[in-house]
This record gives structure tokens, sequence and C-alpha cells, in this order.
């Protein structure tokens, strides 16, 4: 058992088992999220639209558990829903708490992406993006707040945004500015509870090995080819930046910037935002610039 499965077995629910929500539970870091929760004797509902993917993960999570609790059964739940959809997050609420004491750990980690120029993106991607990184967020935290809130005890928020919040790069601007939105959140949160309950956590890291990019609409190849070189070339999987997370949320770490060269950027940014921009627009003009053919 690893040690940050022991610090989150530590944690007490009203009846003696604490619950977790985890959205974009089906894969990638919301998969990892949930094995480390199950395996440390949480009740975990995995959130996905992909009712495939979700089933699949949901019994691969409870399988990984099973094999390190003693004398407990996990218990991940699956739970088919669209983050975009309000009137879903009040269904699973109300099921929820129809089966739960309480509530003490929120994760939003569904999310999806797209490149491209400002101009040449679209409507619809833009508002994919938006409606699911940003307003699905939103939603389960107006959903979930309160009772998050009305812990007796300790409970807990965790968003995901990106480095890109911090540092607006080239052709990532609906991805960027829908996670900049999480971190303004997730600040406006922080800033708004009373004794730090719950306590917020929003998690900015760089490239990491995931299946994020499945999810990705691309414009130009110039944008996919950098982006699988970046994932291929990541040193952490999204089991790694799942423990670091969790290793937060168990210390009260507000945020979490994962990988050195993204903080170090954005200790860069903080102190020189200008220069920074111009630092990653030369960068990304290294790589080369894409035909008129790709932008179009």
């Amino acid at each position: 058992m690893s040690s940050t499965t022991i610090r989150l077995s530590s944690w007490k629910s009203l009846d003696g088992r604490p619950s977790a929500v985890v959205s974009g539970a089906s894969s990638g870091l919301g998969r990892s999220m949930s094995v480390e929760l199950c395996s440390a004797g949480w009740r975990v509902a995995m959130v996905d639209m992909d009712s495939v993917r979700l089933r699949e993960a949901t019994e691969q999570v409870n399988l990984i558990a099973s094999k390190v609790l003693h004398g407990c059964l996990p218990e991940a739940t699956a739970h088919l829903m669209d983050v975009r959809d309000a009137s879903a997050w009040t269904s699973l609420s109300t099921e929820l708490r129809s089966k739960w004491t309480s509530l003490e750990l929120l994760v939003n980690s569904a999310g999806v992406g797209a490149t491209g120029y400002v101009g040449t993106l679209g409507e619809s991607q833009w508002r994919r993006v938006i409606d699911t990184n940003l307003i699905g967020t939103a939603l389960g935290c107006e959903t979930f707040m309160p009772w998050l809130r009305s812990h007796p005890v300790r409970s807990h928020l965790v968003n995901i945004a990106s480095i890109a919040a911090i540092l607006s790069p080239p052709t990532m601007s609906a991805y960027a500015a829908s996670k900049a939105g999480v971190v303004a959140l997730s600040e406006a949160i922080m800033a708004e509870n009373k004794n730090r309950r719950p306590g917020v956590t929003v998690v900015c890291p760089g490239f990491f090995r995931s299946s994020l990019l499945e999810s990705w609409h691309f414009t130009s190849a110039k944008e996919r080819v950098e982006a699988d070189r970046r994932m291929t070339s990541a040193s952490r999987s999204s089991d790694d930046i799942a423990k670091i997370v969790l290793h937060a949320m168990n210390t009260g770490r507000f945020y979490v910037v994962e990988g050195r060269r993204a903080r170090w950027l954005w200790r860069l940014k903080r102190l020189a935002p200008l220069a920074t921009t111009r630092l990653i627009q030369y960068v990304w003009n290294r790589a080369g610039r894409p035909t008129n053919n790709e932008k179009g």
C-alpha cells in the first residue's frame, strides 16, 4: 500500500467510509485518482459520458482495489452523464444523498481540448471546450459545494486546470481560456470558504502521459505533431499525477503546478509576464509555422 493510500485511509466519513465524486473517470487522471481513492477504501462515484469506457474503467478500478483492500469490498460505481448537463448533476446529487451520509471529496477532471489560431477554430469547438472544461466544472461545484460545506469535519474540492491556463500558448486559446476560468473559479471558492471547508486544490500540470489527445481537435498537422511529441516525451503518467494531487489534498495545498519546466515558467510569468509570453512565442515559432493550407 502506497504512502498516499495510507494517508487517504485516514479520512473519516460520518458513517466511517469516505466518499468521492470524480468526473472524467473513465480514463486518464480521473481513472487514476479513482484507483487511488478506491484502493484506500473510499466510495467513488465515477462519472463519464462514454458508457463503454466507463463500465470498463469501473470494473478495473474495483478489481485493482480488491487486491489491496483486506476485509473491505471496493465500492466504485459508474454514473453515466454529461458534465455540461445541469439536470444530470442534480440527479446525481439526489441519488448519492439517498445512499451516502456525507461527501468528502469532489474531483472535477472531465476535460477536452482543441487547438487552432483564433479565427480558424470555429464556434462549435469553442463551445465544446468551454462548456466541458469550465461550465462542467462550475456545474459540479454549484451542485456539490453545499454538501461539502456542510461537512462537520473535513472535505475537499479538487479542480483540474492546466499550465496552459497560466502560459496561454499559441493556438491553445480555447483550452487556455477554459482552464484559466477553472483557476479563477477555484480561487473564488477558496476566498468564499470559511474555516477552509472545503479545502480547495487547483491543479495546473504540464504534459503528462494520458489519453487526453484522444478527445482533442487539431486544425493543423503541426499542432498534432507537437502535441504527440510532448505527450510521448512526458516523464510522468496520469498515475504519477494522481498521487501528487492527492498528496496535495492531504496536506491542504492550494496550487499544484506540476512539472519542472511548468513550475519555472509559472514563476517567470508572475515576475515578467510579457517577457514570458515572448519566450513562449519564440519557442512555438522555432517549431516551424504551419502552412497556409494547414491554417485554413
